[in-house]
């Protein structure tokens, strides 16, 4: 039986390099993620100086984007899944299905690591353009997006530094109103202003927000956790911090009143 699941999206930056090696084994070790949504990653076994190798048991899905040593991955520990493609988008994003994994309830699941390009006609319409493809895919099961959308990924406050703009505001209204998704970040941390996660070259104190998870609504109430990564050694791996949601096994709120019950104990008569 599961009794929780952490879920980490990071991007890697270019793939890592021999001065920024050993991503992968950071994240096992330091993070412990049950699945991780990579994107700008290079297969363990061709990224420099990287010992972590999956397991049998594990599930690496990775596909290169055209012209470019990395991609965009899905990595699932102790788990068996099916790759989703969306060949529009090869590199850009990578999918799996799971066949109704327990913390799931039952439900097929499906995951997509998403690292949103530029396009055409800049990030906003081809996160647009995504979402199209996978609202094709998302009848009959539970869908978790995961990465790095170079859009904000979560509503700001009219007081923060950098403004939310109408289009923005548009796909995080698409996923709310026509997926039934929450950003984990946001729902674990009602009312604050949004976190760093991009530390942008042009600005690197600029508190940019466009990598983050977003799950089912129905998983809100099972939330435990979404924290941003921080801290020296991360600073030296990649311009993006990972983003970390951690779900209990069952409701929150009902397992928060049981433990207070059992805390209190039988009354005396």
């Amino acid at each position: 039986m599961v009794t929780s699941l952490r879920v980490v999206a990071y991007n890697f930056l270019s793939g890592g390099s021999r001065n920024r090696a050993g991503q992968w084994s950071r994240i096992r070790t330091q993070l412990a993620p049950d699945i991780v949504l990579g994107q700008e990653c290079r297969l363990p076994q061709d990224s420099p100086g990287e010992r972590f190798r999956p397991l049998p048991s594990d599930t690496l899905l990775w596909t290169p984007v055209a012209a470019r040593r990395w991609g965009s991955a899905v990595l699932l520990r102790a788990l068996k899944a099916a790759p989703l493609e969306i060949p529009e988008f090869a590199g850009w994003v990578v999918g799996a299905e799971l066949e109704g994994p327990s913390w799931s309830q039952g439900r097929l699941l499906r995951l997509f690591s998403i690292h949103c390009p530029a396009g055409e006609r800049g990030y906003v319409r081809t996160m647009h353009r995504i979402l199209d493809r996978v609202a094709r895919l998302r009848v009959g099961a539970d869908l978790v997006l995961g990465g790095d959308f170079n859009v904000v990924v979560g509503r700001r406050h009219p007081n923060e530094r950098i403004p939310l703009t109408k289009g923005e505001r548009e796909i995080l209204d698409r996923l709310a109103a026509e997926f039934d998704l929450i950003s984990c970040w946001q729902a674990a941390h009602p009312g604050r202003p949004l976190a760093q996660t991009l530390r942008w070259s042009a600005n690197r104190s600029a508190p940019y927000h466009c990598d983050g998870i977003f799950v089912p609504a129905a998983w809100g109430s099972r939330l435990a956790s979404c924290r941003v990564v921080t801290g020296s050694r991360w600073t030296t791996l990649s311009d993006h911090n990972p983003v970390v949601a951690e779900f209990t096994a069952r409701d929150t709120a009902a397992a928060t009143a049981a433990a207070e019950t059992a805390g209190r104990g039988t009354p005396r008569r």
